[in-house]
């Protein structure tokens, strides 16, 4: 089983880049693969649970977010450096995450195998 971490850094709906990314996270988790997510920059915003994607015609990613128990994705982490930086706490996310600091976040992402950030 290969460890991989997708980060998400963009904003929920600026482009397509967040949903596919989630879609590639959840088809490697499908298939056995030891995924984790973090959330850091404007991908933070995406852990929002205000979202309204179908304004946009657009899934609204937390929805999509709540998904990730039933493909045993356990291990989701938000930069804490991205929440402060846009004001934001972890009781206003959508869904519980683990807050990094900038050390352990060096530590998450010396532990994988494979880090993808698209």
């Amino acid at each position: 089983m290969k460890k991989i971490l997708f980060i998400q850094h963009k904003a929920p709906y600026g482009s397509e880049s967040p949903s596919e990314t989630l879609d590639v996270a959840l088809v490697c988790a499908a298939f056995g693969q030891s995924v984790s997510l973090l959330f850091q920059g404007d991908g933070v915003w995406q852990l929002l649970p205000e979202q309204q994607g179908q304004a946009l015609d657009r899934k609204t990613l937390i929805a999509q977010l709540g998904a990730l128990p039933l493909y045993d994705i356990e291990q989701v982490y938000a930069d804490a450096a991205s929440l402060r930086d846009r004001g934001l706490s972890a009781e206003q996310l959508g869904l519980p995450v683990t807050l990094l600091e900038s050390e352990a976040l060096r530590e998450l992402l010396a532990a994988q195998e494979a880090v993808l950030r698209i």
